[in-house]
């Protein structure tokens, strides 16, 4: 049986036609019929597209935004095939497709739901125009529908996966293709079991690789980024930013979580459990070495320091002083689960209670809600969080410098996190 390489490609790597071309080279250079390619929307057309999506909610125009798109899209592939290929017609037909679907009033009922149906046709578009180079320079390629591959259950932009289902689909589907030619394919969309369009997340194209990669068996799984590969920092904060050439895989696991924008913070443990080796190179650099994620042990005890933004604070207070103590935390985990928190951090004291989650689309009366008949509740929204792991006396005292807007410090010995205002750092 194959044993597939899977490649990640992600916006930035095909934002024009000269981004493409390279792609095809790089390709080009570790062509095997076993490479499955996973990419994501051109440039940023999934901002775009979500600019769309909110006009169709608010029953505003969105002729300008959607012409915008479409000529973005043919004029990648006008620099990249002569008039007559049929491309155009397939972008075109996918065009048609998208607005058909943002005109059904119907789809607009669960604007969730809505959202997952229109949202992955930038990855659809995307992977038939690189698809279609790649034939057209030599390298014939299949492509590849991920939702007949990607099974999830029904929760809305954040599906959640079926792998019995997904593996079955993956080796029914995929395996004889790749016998004969390379698959290409894309990131970030699923289907659940009534065929509906899912999505697995903001960014979840590189979830998408690990997803493949373990149904097939794959020797190793690889994401081409910007950057040369994992660093100890933002490079564009800490110029002097270390590379790692190695990480475990709960180290890099813990920088994910902690808001790491590298990789999806879903897809190494899928990797971890199953020990295959994921790659983070550069496809400006693709000759050089990247990052290399594995089963290595512990690390080298280099400062890590990661920020995160665009986080809510829910500050809750006990309101009986003979509960003090009985911080109902099942009642705090069942609350998060089903209105699909992201929590980032959780802090108690005797009658404090204090749980930082990724900013949700909701009013801060559906926050409070479910809490304030036990608790005074507080809403602090729009915070950022700074994590530094394996902290040198230099980070900690650098980061009290602004201890006074600080609303939370957490500290272990290997980590120290602040939850701070957004105009700091």
């Amino acid at each position: 049986m194959i044993q597939p390489l899977v490649f990640k490609f992600g916006g930035a790597s095909i934002k024009d036609a000269a981004s493409i071309k390279n792609v095809a080279q790089l390709v080009k250079k570790r062509w095997t019929n076993s490479l499955v390619l996973v990419v994501s929307a051109a440039g940023n057309t999934t901002d775009r597209l979500e600019e769309v999506i909110e006009l169709s909610l608010k029953e505003k125009r969105y002729d300008k935004e959607l012409l915008e798109l479409l000529t973005y899209h043919e004029d990648l592939c006008r620099s990249l095939f002569s008039p007559e290929h049929p491309i155009f017609t397939r972008v075109d037909n996918h065009f048609a497709q998208l607005r058909r679907l943002l005109e059904t009033d119907t789809l607009k009922a669960e604007e969730g739901f809505f959202y997952d149906q229109i949202i992955g046709y930038g990855e659809l578009i995307s992977t038939r125009i690189l698809q279609e180079y790649l034939c057209e320079t030599g390298n014939p390629c299949i492509w590849q529908d991920a939702r007949e591959l990607v099974r999830t259950d029904s929760t809305t932009r954040m599906a959640r996966v079926d792998w019995a289902l997904t593996m079955q689909h993956c080796r029914r589907i995929l395996i004889p293709k790749l016998e004969q030619f390379p698959v290409i394919t894309q990131g970030f969309i699923g289907t659940d079991l009534l065929g509906n369009t899912t999505t697995l997340g903001r960014e979840g194209s590189d979830f998408t690789a690990a997803i493949l990669g373990v149904s097939l068996g794959a020797s190793a799984v690889t994401i081409w980024k910007d950057v040369a590969g994992i660093l100890n920092g933002d490079p564009d904060i800490f110029p002097d930013a270390v590379k790692f050439d190695y990480l475990d895989f709960e180290e890099a696991a813990e920088m994910t979580y902690y808001g790491a924008k590298v990789i999806h913070p879903k897809t190494i443990k899928p990797l971890a459990k199953h020990g295959i080796p994921l790659y983070v190179k550069s496809f400006l650099n693709p000759e050089m070495a990247g990052t290399v994620i594995g089963s290595f042990g512990q690390a080298p005890r280099i400062p890590i320091t990661i920020f995160k933004n665009n986080l809510t604070l829910i500050d809750l207070r006990i309101r009986d002083l003979s509960m003090v103590g009985g911080f109902h935390f099942e009642c705090i985990y069942e609350v998060a689960k089903k209105a699909n928190w992201r929590i980032q951090l959780v802090q108690a004291s005797a009658a404090h209670l204090r749980v930082l989650i990724q900013d949700m689309p909701v009013s801060d009366e559906q926050l409070t809600r479910p809490f304030r008949d036990v608790f005074q509740v507080q809403i602090r929204r729009q915070l950022k969080m700074i994590t530094v792991k394996n902290p040198t006396d230099a980070e900690v005292k650098h980061y009290r410098q602004v201890a006074e807007k600080c609303y939370l410090e957490q500290k272990s010995p290997e980590l120290v996190q602040w939850v701070y205002e957004p105009e700091y750092p």
